[in-house]
């Protein structure tokens, strides 16, 4: 099973899939700078991981 974050900031739908939380939360915690010029603790972003089947896309 694979895992997906998605942006919990207002009016962003953005999401990102990857093999596990290791590989996802350095992708969520860019696009957080990026995005939105901030940034979030990786308890946080693993708190919201859904777990999903392996074949879904990895960006929306």
């Amino acid at each position: 099973m694979a895992v997906r974050w998605t942006c919990v900031e207002v009016e962003c739908d953005w999401g990102v899939t990857a093999p596990d939380a290791d590989t996802i939360v350095p992708l969520a915690q860019a696009h957080i700078a990026e995005a939105h010029a901030s940034f979030e603790l990786d308890d946080m972003i693993e708190a919201v991981l859904v777990e999903v089947p392996d074949d879904v896309p990895s960006e929306q």
